[in-house]
């Protein structure tokens, strides 16, 4: 076996471990607890009593009869990847705008390859949210303990602005045409720094001498950085 071969087995070992750990995390939130039989189901193809093993001996997993326990180191693990993978969810749903079906395979292959400060990063782009898109958990981060639980996200459609907010047009997702023209003439264009003059009894920037009044049909399609002050 050449190195190359060895590195890509200690690559999927690894793989298989974080997708056992996540199944194991997963299946203890909906049912409880996770025994051997639901993961050889689960993962059929793989060879599940090798890769249980292999957990045991690194203190991942406990297994007393049938039913797997997360050690400490399991689950902060675990935790870890529950956190990566929900908040891509969250990425790729609320910034991309992505299907259910391409989110949630995109957020699988995601969680593999980005480190902790990248989701740091992601988490305060988004505003530190505590739920994925399927309503359920996001276990907090450090960069969580350090905000208020009313703190406005970084990143996001106009529409979710609050009164007061200073922010920067990034990019608009409308995909009609005739939205576009009008947003460009009234100029709502990528770089425009603008004020959330009030929101009732209707939405209203101001930028410049400006103030605009916009329907929130066509605010959520505007994409903004929140200006820190």
């Amino acid at each position: 076996m050449t190195k190359v071969e060895k590195k890509d087995d200690s690559i999927q070992n690894v793989f298989l471990d974080e997708e056992f750990l996540e199944y194991i995390w997963v299946n203890a939130e909906e049912s409880g607890e996770t025994n051997t039989d639901v993961l050889n189901k689960k993962f059929d193809r793989e060879p599940v009593g090798e890769v249980l093993s292999e957990m045991v001996e690194k203190k991942l997993i406990i297994i007393r009869g049938s039913t797997i326990h997360l050690t400490e180191t399991g689950k902060s693990k675990a935790m870890l990847i529950i956190r990566r993978h929900r908040l891509a969810e969250r990425l790729l749903n609320d910034v991309l705008d992505v299907s259910d079906e391409v989110f949630e395979r995109g957020a699988c292959q995601f969680e593999h390859f980005i480190n902790d400060d990248i989701i740091a990063s992601i988490c305060t782009l988004l505003g530190h949210p505590t739920v994925c898109p399927h309503g359920k958990a996001i276990p907090p981060g450090e960069c969580c303990s350090h905000t208020k639980q009313n703190l406005q996200p970084v990143f996001g459609p106009l529409s979710r602005l609050r009164t007061g907010i200073k922010a920067k047009v990034i990019y608009t997702s409308t995909g009609a045409q005739e939205s576009l023209d009008f947003l460009s003439s009234v100029g709502i264009v990528p770089g425009l720094i603008f004020t959330v003059h009030h929101r009732k009894p209707s939405l209203v920037i101001r930028f410049g001498e400006t103030q605009l009044a916009l329907d929130d049909d066509i605010a959520r399609y505007i994409y903004v950085r929140v200006i820190k002050s």
